[in-house]
């Protein structure tokens, strides 16, 4: 419950959180040092703990936030500088400059900025190779203080920021039609149309590995409408697509950030429907005056069909749980009557939509 309870200021603080169980207090913990190593660990501009690292080439130094003046927790980025016959974490908190490494040290900055609690433990590997993060609430898996190879770390860091497996989404934006005002005006001068209309779309993917995913979802554009008038008469169209899509996704890991192209299905039903009101008329005929009455008639059309579509867009994820995204995507709408009578529909959805993923379960 702790994980759920913080995950709107983990989100805003763009942190890495792995779920886990419990820990008696925060603590980092250094591997892939050169055994007897010094190991220091730093918190802003002070040095709060040292330890010599043991045969394994491993360190643990106690963080204790509060005991340092500090609050209990706190939002941290974290550098690591690989000396000869030493390695130093620093945690700098936001507002906080790391000060320089020493004589002879390279500093890496560990991309991300992550959630400290009063459970945390920070394993860092301080491998003179490539150095890595991982953050577990609660005690740190057995495997991530064994002897891992460097691939395989690495793989794992990039599981970590792009979560597999099943995630929902949500969004909203802006359609438009290509040719619903041509078909609905016509010829008719005196005719204004909206063909920009906002839109939802909801579904899921899932993604098989971190660059290949499957994914379904529910497209509804808010309807294009058309209002015309003529010599003695009026109408008013309005045009409401319903859009399932089945696509295939691709994309390139890019760090926290995925860029995918989609191509797949679309299966549409959508209903057009036409109200035309007649003025009541009077004619003379044969000398005597007649009145033809007016009148309201409803015309409805409705259509379904198959045809593609395409997109292309990106994701950013701020937890391991939850994402942004954002695409631009083309819908072909075809379709032929359904239900009897004649008539079809041609058109072309461009679709501008943005919202959030949540993953469910876990990689």
């Amino acid at each position: 419950m702790t994980e759920l309870r913080r995950l709107l200021p983990v989100a805003a603080a763009l942190t890495a959180i792995l779920a886990g169980g419990q820990a008696a207090a925060q603590t980092v913990v250094v591997t892939k040092t050169p055994p007897g190593a010094t190991v220091e660990l730093g918190l802003n501009a002070a040095t709060i703990g040292t330890a010599t690292a043991d045969a394994a080439g491993t360190a643990t130094l106690p963080v204790n936030l509060e005991a340092h003046g500090r609050k209990p927790v706190a939002d941290a980025r974290i550098f690591v500088d690989v000396c000869e016959k030493s390695r130093r974490v620093t945690l700098l908190e936001t507002g906080w400059e790391a000060p320089p490494p020493g004589a002879g040290c390279v500093r890496r900055e560990i991309f991300g900025v992550f959630f400290l609690q009063k459970i945390t433990t920070v394993v860092v590997n301080a491998s003179e190779q490539a150095q890595a993060v991982w953050i577990k609430q609660g005690r740190a898996p057995d495997a991530w203080l064994r002897d891992v190879p460097a691939d395989t770390e690495k793989a794992a860091a990039v599981e970590s920021k792009l979560p597999r497996g099943f995630a929902l989404f949500v969004g909203g934006g802006l359609s438009k039609y290509a040719n619903a005002s041509t078909v609905s005006c016509g010829s008719y001068t005196s005719c204004t149309s909206d063909d920009s209309k906002a839109n939802i779309w909801i579904g899921g993917d899932f993604w098989i590995r971190s660059w290949i995913a499957a994914s379904g979802g529910y497209l509804r554009p808010w309807g294009a409408s058309a209002d015309g008038s003529g010599n003695g008469y009026r109408f008013t169209t309005s045009l409401n697509p319903n859009v399932v899509t089945i696509t295939a996704k691709v994309g390139a890991p890019l760090g926290r950030v995925r860029i995918y192209g989609e191509v797949g299905t679309a299966y549409n039903w959508t209903t057009r429907t036409t109200t035309q009101t007649m003025d009541e008329q009077s004619l003379v005929i044969d000398g005597l005056p007649v009145v033809i009455p007016g009148g309201t008639q409803e015309f409805t059309l409705k259509t379904e069909g198959w045809n593609w579509i395409w997109a292309g867009g990106g994701e950013f994820w701020m937890t391991p749980i939850a994402a942004v995204w954002g695409e631009v995507s083309w819908v072909k709408l075809t379709g032929n009557a359904s239900g009897g009578g004649e008539g079809s529909l041609n058109d072309t959805l461009t679709s501008v939509t943005a919202g959030i993923r949540l993953r469910l379960g876990k990689n």
